[in-house]
């Protein structure tokens, strides 16, 4: 027979292990040690802010703390005509023999001086009755010149009597002199204006130009004015940015340029080819610019030539780009395909002379909408100062392109080592162009015009540099210039956000002068860093299952982003874009303090002048501003996202 053994019955409790003894005593001292290091780290924090409470409780720093506060409070927006009254009383100083009695003022206003006479630098007591509740009363001594010395102010009651305290000036004199009380009425009301003659007579009409009471202020409409043009600097700034973020976005994405792999021999003569494609490119701009300053200055006549050019280059690019069952030779093809781009370079360099020319001729006769022939003129200006790096740009993308596609036809006619012996001295050359390119920009910086500093030693490291890497490729097969794009932009995402807009706009002010226009430069170009930053992170953020079906279709790259991508980002990209107007706008009040524009510029000089009031209507109208934004861009989220 087996014994069983016995176990008594469960008690409830759950027996302790030894090691979660042990464990709760080291978790509290865990805890401790937390809370030690929290103390003594914002101990040091208080001792390196320097907080002191020792001026809150200053009563003259805090009186012009609130005196701030209450000018913040009373916007300055409207301006009144005013009427002032005035009651006067006989006083003397010093006292004559015998005394001196001032006749009572009469008058639903009165003042009296206690003592009626006295000496200078004596104090009186100026006390007062039948005034309107809550009224400014200025104390003023006359002497018998005339001049108005305010010796003191006061506020009167409920009851419309006041009493203060008065220090005299040491102006003694024998004469009676007069002790002033002022106050000053607001005519007219917002809902009840008055209108008060001006003696000037309108030369229209003939009749009285009258004033009326109250009416906007001149800070008022300065804050219009200014708010008006922060609302269209970051419209333009966001605008601008955000049309060169989104293209570069999309080559900041990992998910996208990852697999994006080249043979070495195409990365290689691409890189070389940029360079060369940007001369041409720049001197086929130049070229154009110089034919097209032959035509006559006449916006019509421009106007024919560029439809004409136009219609040349369309019927070029047709001989270039035939038909399905057409056959035309590869050299009728080619000389086809420039004809057809010299006629598009020309007609494009002819619309941005007939805008400059046409712009400014129709301007003077728009009259108030002479702003729109302004604009036309401005934007051909802008065209004109921007065509030659469009040019050059297009130019090396052209023969980047045309090089990686010669190089797939040579890598089918040549054997796979020589196509490894041609790969390794393309990466070669293209590292030895890389490192000259770098140089030359380090020798413009520091000015150095040694060319053996700046071009021949660069060459000959990126050169070995450039073989090395060519060797890897080749024996890879493939370079991964997708991640090395990738890692560009992303660089220059962070490294132009790091700048702050304040110090861009800086820099910019010293370039275009101050104003809005250089605001707006600032603006831009951080806002190119930051949407490009958050557009790249959605993009690598979206769904991948529409990715790779579109990708198992053999769709092209573009076909991806087009079908895969954009669909999945427009809603997000909005949303940005309208955030990022928002913050252009309470970032076009920061730059405007360094002459950038905007409603900061007003804002800055208010304070600047201790003008509380007037720097309170422009804090209103961002305010409203930033408000309204909101609004809209909540209304636009929720027809879109």
């Amino acid at each position: 027979m087996v014994d069983l053994e016995t176990r008594p019955p469960d008690s409830g409790i759950e027996e302790k292990s030894p090691e979660r003894s042990r464990e709760r005593p080291r978790r509290g001292l865990w805890i401790f040690l937390g809370i030690l290091a929290g103390f003594v780290i914002y101990a040091y924090g208080f001792h390196v802010v320097d907080v002191n409470l020792d001026r809150v409780g200053d009563p003259i720093p805090q009186q012009r703390f609130f005196n701030v506060i209450r000018a913040l409070g009373q916007p300055d927006l409207l301006t009144y005509q005013t009427v002032d009254t005035a009651v006067d009383v006989e006083f003397a100083m010093p006292c004559p023999d015998g005394g001196f009695t001032p006749a009572p003022s009469d008058g639903a206003a009165t003042i009296s001086i206690t003592p009626a006479c006295a000496g200078p630098r004596d104090a009186v007591t100026i006390s007062g009755g039948g005034f309107r509740d809550n009224e400014a009363i200025n104390i003023f001594f006359v002497p018998p010149n005339g001049i108005e010395l305010r010796v003191a102010q006061a506020r009167t009651a409920a009851d419309g009597t006041f009493s203060t305290e008065a220090v005299l000036p040491n102006r003694p004199d024998d004469e009676t002199q007069t002790i002033r009380a002022k106050s000053r009425q607001n005519v007219g009301s917002i809902f009840n204006p008055a209108y008060f003659p001006t003696g000037e007579v309108d030369p229209d009409t003939g009749a009285e130009i009258m004033l009326r009471s109250p009416r906007w202020s001149q800070n008022a409409e300065a804050t219009w004015r200014g708010i008006i043009e922060t609302i269209f600097l970051a419209l333009l700034a966001t605008t601008v940015g955000t049309l060169i973020a989104i293209p570069l976005s999309f080559l900041a994405a990992r998910n996208l340029m990852s697999d994006v792999r080249i043979p070495a021999l195409n990365a290689g003569l691409a890189v070389v080819a940029l360079p060369i494609g940007a001369a041409l490119g720049y001197g086929a701009s130049s070229a154009g610019t110089a034919l097209v300053s032959l035509l006559p200055g006449s916006a019509l006549l421009l106007g024919v030539v560029v439809i004409a050019l136009v219609w040349l280059g369309l019927f070029a690019l047709r001989l270039a780009v035939p038909l399905p069952g057409t056959d035309r030779s590869r050299p009728a093809k080619m000389i086809a395909g420039l004809g057809a781009t010299t006629a598009f370079l020309l007609a494009a360099q002819g619309t941005v002379r007939f805008m400059e020319i046409g712009g400014s001729e129709t301007a003077p006769a728009l009259g108030s909408l002479s702003f729109l022939g302004t604009f036309v003129e401005r934007s051909g200006e802008i065209l004109a100062l921007v065509f030659g790096v469009l040019a050059a740009t297009a130019g090396a993308v052209a023969l980047a392109v045309l090089a990686s596609k010669l190089s797939y036809g040579l890598s089918k006619r040549i054997g796979h080592g020589m196509e490894m012996t041609l790969s390794v001295i393309a990466v070669g050359l293209a590292g030895a162009v890389i490192a000259m390119g770098v140089g030359q920009v380090i020798g413009w910086i520091y000015q150095m015009t040694n060319m053996t500093t700046t071009v021949v030693i660069p060459a000959i490291v990126g050169a070995v540099l450039g073989l090395a890497l060519g060797a890897f490729g080749a024996a890879r097969g493939q370079l991964g210039a997708g991640l090395g794009i990738y890692y560009i932009f992303r660089t220059f995402f962070n490294t132009l956000r790091s700048i702050e807009a304040l110090i861009l706009a800086l820099i910019f002010v010293i370039w275009v002068g101050l104003g809005a226009f250089a605001g707006t430069l600032a603006l831009a170009l951080h806002t190119i860093a930051a949407n490009g930053k958050l557009y790249s992170e959605q993009v690598e953020s979206i769904n991948t299952g529409p990715l790779e079906a579109i990708r198992a279709t053999g769709a092209t790259r573009l076909q991806t982003v087009v079908y895969a991508v954009v669909p999945q980002i427009v809603a997000p990209f909005i949303a940005f874009t309208m955030y990022r107007w928002d913050i252009n706008v309470r970032m076009s009040t920061i730059i405007g303090f360094v002459g950038g524009g905007g409603i900061g510029l007003i804002l800055q000089q208010n304070i600047n002048l201790l003008n509380y009031r007037g720097a309170a209507a422009q804090m209103l109208a961002i305010a409203i501003v930033v408000a309204a934004m909101d609004w809209l861009s909540s209304r636009l989220r929720e027809r879109f996202v």
